[in-house]
């Protein structure tokens, strides 16, 4: 029987942990990494994954001891000695189109370079940084608003495609492997950008001043802050800039206009601390003035609520029809995959108001679309109907 570990995170290793599992016969170990914390967030946790599924958690040591193992590397924090591994079957997914952006921080840096693509790249492990054998790759177009944070979602979505199409030709020894180029090779260390002490470099273009902006916006960890404002987006203008580079022409409470080297650009505020307030008290004004710019409708709260879900939940229709004309995602979820009928259901419940209900379903939403936990509408609706049944003391 093969032997096969998954090291890594987030949710490219619960992704492909998940298809191994059910659809390859072989003895599966996992490794998490070590800041996993065993909590689902803005990603799902590996660890907490693992531990639910009862799967066999090793640490790296005792991978190094088995023999003929089959090793994937899926965004994996430590560094990999293959010299002390007891097989050469080593492989790791890399968040580039290798041999270009090797090592770190290939969410911001094609973006910063005003690349147009990218890629993910499957490929050996050896002794270096990122510079084993390829095995497969995979292109992505970089569109002229993504941030890092919508690249890095890409990386994911297209990383667990690759991997998912490749192997089974590594499980049976059927891949073939092509040496990197060195003509294209690029390699960025940790220190090639200081996420301690960012600065937005207004002394430039209005395309690099736009770059930067989309490259450090990972709300997660960080938005990038102009004159002490933190900035969700820009917006070039088609006017040519005549006084100094950076100089402030213009701000109101949502944006600041600045010049640049070539042409003005607008710096639009961060709002979504409103925009969450709005939505959650029904102020429709307030929403419509900040959705100008529909890079709002990608924010998100700690439990994963956008916009449109909280909207949904408080029964704000109007709000709710709003951010659907503009471009909500419809089959947006939380982190744990509650979807929207299931949030128009809450609604349904608290205002006796099916209208919300109604409007997915006739967008095509599906009812016996599940949770994380395995539920559908159907089966929480029953569970509200039991629960009030048992609560009126009308059956046991």
């Amino acid at each position: 029987m093969k032997k096969i570990c998954i090291a890594g995170k987030n949710n490219i290793a619960v992704e492909i942990t998940d298809y191994i599992e059910k659809n390859i016969e072989c003895e599966l170990f996992v490794i998490p990494n070590s800041a996993d914390d065993g909590v689902n967030k803005w990603q799902k946790s590996f660890l907490k994954f693992s531990l639910d599924r009862k799967l066999k958690i090793i640490s790296l040591e005792e991978a190094y001891k088995i023999k003929d193992l089959i090793f994937i590397s899926l965004e994996y924090d430590k560094i990999i000695n293959p010299k002390k591994f007891n097989t050469t079957e080593l492989f790791n997914i890399h968040f580039s189109l290798l041999p270009k952006y090797k090592g770190m921080y290939t969410s911001a840096l094609p973006i910063l370079n005003n690349e147009k693509e990218t890629g993910v790249t499957f490929h050996k492990i050896n002794t270096g940084i990122d510079t084993g054998d390829i095995i497969a790759q995979k292109v992505i177009k970089i569109d002229y608003e993504d941030t890092s944070r919508d690249l890095y979602l890409k990386y994911i979505k297209n990383g667990i495609i690759l991997v998912k199409n490749i192997i089974w030709n590594i499980i049976e020894k059927k891949y073939v492997v092509q040496q990197q180029d060195y003509l294209e090779s690029t390699y960025f260390s940790k220190k090639s950008i200081d996420y301690k002490n960012l600065k937005i470099d207004l002394n430039q273009t209005a395309i690099n001043i736009h770059n930067q902006i989309r490259a450090f916006n990972f709300r997660e960890y960080q938005l990038p802050e102009v004159y002490g404002s933190k900035i969700i987006a820009t917006k070039i203008t088609n006017q040519k800039s005549i006084k100094k580079s950076g100089e402030i022409l213009f701000e109101t409470d949502n944006e600041i206009l600045i010049s640049t080297i070539d042409y003005n650009i607008i710096l639009y505020k961060d709002k979504a601390e409103e925009l969450i307030t709005a939505c959650k008290i029904g102020d429709l004004i307030s929403v419509k003035n900040i959705c100008k710019n529909k890079e709002y409708l990608k924010i998100r709260t700690k439990e994963g609520w956008d916009p449109l879900i909280i909207a949904t939940y408080n029964n704000h229709k109007d709000i709710v029809e709003y951010l659907i004309s503009i471009g909500a995602d419809i089959y947006t979820t939380n982190y744990n995959k509650t979807n929207l009928l299931m949030y128009a259901k809450e609604a349904f419940l608290n205002k006796n108001d099916i209208y919300l209900l109604e409007l997915f379903l006739k967008l095509g939403l599906n009812i016996f679309e599940e949770d994380i936990f395995g539920k559908n509408l159907l089966d929480y609706c029953n569970e509200e109907i039991k629960e009030k049944i048992n609560g009126d003391g009308v059956q046991k």
